[in-house]
């Protein structure tokens, strides 16, 4: 049998209970995917051609479909991956892989804009550029965080790829605003960046039909027990954001000034929280497919 392949999400746990050996305690044979990291994202092409940036429609919820429940069609790419919980939802929901339902993540994210932007408030992102990911966490939560403040119609996002291709693009002061999350929030402050309105999301785990469950619970029980270290001493683990930022901004930061960035939370996604999330989802037509396709909560999440 092959081993449990983990894709990383940029966030501490998945490295500290490596580390400490928590995976390897609870009997899971497993390949931690270095390649499969946020730390491979090349920059963005027209960051570096400084050219017009065109919208990328393409986000995890692509990626989910096209790997058949791993997060993309790379060699190793994960038997257990993350995402935000919108995409794994939907994706779930269509039977393109299986949603963990005893456990979620909380990400800390927030729309940002340059230290000398005009933009003081949410209204005053008003029918401005907002960079995020397509059918990604960055999407679906600046829409939900800025439908307080402005009408659907003043709502402008701009779909700029993956987290840290919005990340050059702000760099290269080619877009007005983003929405980020963990490392690439905490960088775009220490570059002097003013958090506008906050984002905070969950994000849920997806597993492959082909993955053993014994296994899916092995690896989630090694995750909880590395949160405790994180919880209790962040100092110690946070050297392991090197791990997940891509070379090019790595004499850039300091990450023991970084927050602890995700959360894993061992609570129950509920049928309660994947109905409304699917009332959400399809009150906005986010998909071209309706409410009504796909499996119910019972068959789409494991608990």
């Amino acid at each position: 049998m092959s081993k449990f392949t983990i894709q990383p999400h940029g966030r501490l746990n998945d490295w500290v209970a490596d580390e400490k050996g928590y995976f390897a305690e609870e009997g899971l044979d497993y390949f931690l995917n270095v390649e499969a990291s946020y730390k491979t994202v090349e920059m963005l092409p027209e960051a570096k051609s400084k050219s017009l940036i065109k919208d990328n429609l393409h986000g995890a919820f692509e990626r989910y479909a096209e790997g058949g429940g791993r997060k993309g069609t790379a060699e190793n790419a994960g038997d257990v991956s993350c995402a935000c919980h919108w995409t794994v939802n939907q994706s779930a929901k269509l039977e393109t892989g299986i949603m963990y339902g005893k456990a979620y993540s909380i990400c800390e994210s927030a729309i940002v804009v340059p230290g000398d932007s005009d933009v003081k408030t949410p209204e005053q992102l008003k029918n401005i550029d907002v960079a995020v990911g397509y059918h990604s966490g960055s999407h679906y939560s600046a829409q939900q965080a800025l439908e307080i403040f402005l009408k659907p119609e003043e709502i402008k996002l701009k779909f700029v790829g993956t987290s840290w291709s919005r990340v050059d693009a702000a760099l290269a002061e080619q877009i007005p605003a983003l929405n980020v999350w963990g490392p690439q929030l905490y960088l775009m402050e220490q570059k002097g960046f003013r958090r506008i309105v906050p984002t905070t999301f969950i994000m849920a785990f997806m597993f492959t039909k082909e993955a053993d469950p014994e296994d899916v619970e092995k690896y989630m029980r090694g995750l909880i027990r590395a949160q405790t270290d994180i919880d209790s001493e962040p100092e110690k683990y946070k050297k392991f954001f090197l791990t997940e930022i891509p070379d090019r901004y790595l004499e850039e930061v300091d990450v023991r000034l970084f927050g602890n960035g995700e959360r894993v939370v061992p609570q129950y996604y509920t049928k309660d929280m994947f109905e409304r999330t699917q009332k959400w989802m399809h009150d906005r037509e986010l998909f071209d497919v309706g409410i009504d396709e796909g499996i119910p909560y019972k068959l789409a999440v494991h608990n």
